[in-house]
């Protein structure tokens, strides 16, 4: 009877402490993180609407990938998973490779593959072009963002713009809700998603370089995205800002110059309202 009463209370305790480290967050440390699922069955008719139809499985592979422990609340356990590529062809007929694995949601990755594909593209055709002989600081960048909640603005005030944009994300993996890459290029990107460019100028230096230098600088800025509007065929959305990497103020009196593409047209900014209004009654 001891025996019996010092195991219910052992496998209570367990249970318990179990309960307690869950409810605290603290992630398992031991075994493998195993993902199963095949998302060339599972996701066969969302990949015919993703590619057109006209797709060639490259490769499927099986991966492992250990983690560096970083702390007790993220589950840094080994992934065995499977990585699968696709060939296909753009909009444009170039040959292209969509890379994928399962373990996260295909949609998350179909987004995560557009922004980079997107950002990419105008950061090496016009960026690095435009601004090859500017002294930039390592805070410059090109970046991409699908439509969606800024964590800048009141929650109550862009409650309605939330829960569409993560509808319109969440359904990335359905056949109906997907985008056609086979369509897709760089120059209608903006047509074809609800994405917008962040562009950052940020100059090494600071008011020692003149303000021919900077009036220099603005120009060239101006001229580059006026360049990327006309590729995007008149469709570009992008914030783009200037100004030194350093806290100074440039020669104008600003800290920055700002200003923003919206649908092609040159306005003073934009946020989530305005840019999520744009695309209304085409993407929601």
């Amino acid at each position: 009877m001891k025996k019996y009463v010092y195991f219910v209370v052992i496998t209570t305790l367990i249970f318990s402490v179990s309960c307690s480290l869950l409810a605290c967050g603290i992630a398992p440390t031991k075994g493998i993180r195993k993902y199963k699922d095949d998302y060339i069955k599972k996701y066969e008719k969302t990949l015919n609407a993703m590619f057109d139809n006209e797709w060639k499985l490259i490769s499927a592979e099986d991966k492992y990938q250990e983690h560096e422990p970083i702390c007790e609340h993220v589950d840094t356990r080994p992934q065995q998973f499977i990585e699968w590529t696709i060939e296909y062809h753009d909009g444009n007929g170039g040959l292209r490779t969509f890379i994928f694995d399962n373990r996260s949601t295909l949609g998350s990755q179909i987004k995560d593959y557009i922004v980079k594909y997107v950002s990419e593209y105008y950061k090496e055709n016009f960026y690095d072009v435009y601004t090859n002989d500017f002294p930039l600081a390592g805070s410059s960048y090109v970046f991409c963002f699908f439509v969606k909640l800024s964590s800048f603005t009141s929650y109550d005030e862009v409650k309605d713009i939330d829960n569409i944009t993560k509808k319109y994300q969440s359904l990335l993996y359905s056949p109906e809700g997907t985008i056609c890459l086979a369509k897709m290029t760089p120059a209608s990107a903006f047509e074809i998603c609800p994405i917008y460019l962040v562009i950052k100028v940020g100059l090494d230096g600071d008011q020692s370089y003149g303000q021919d230098f900077e009036e220099k600088v603005l120009k060239q800025t101006e001229d580059m995205v006026e360049a990327m509007n006309g590729f995007a065929n008149n469709r570009l959305n992008a914030q783009i800002q200037v100004g030194y990497h350093q806290i100074v103020n440039m020669h104008s009196g600003n800290r920055d110059l700002r200003w923003a593409y919206l649908k092609g047209e040159r306005v003073g900014f934009f946020d989530d309202r305005t840019i999520f209004e744009s695309y209304k009654g085409i993407f929601w």
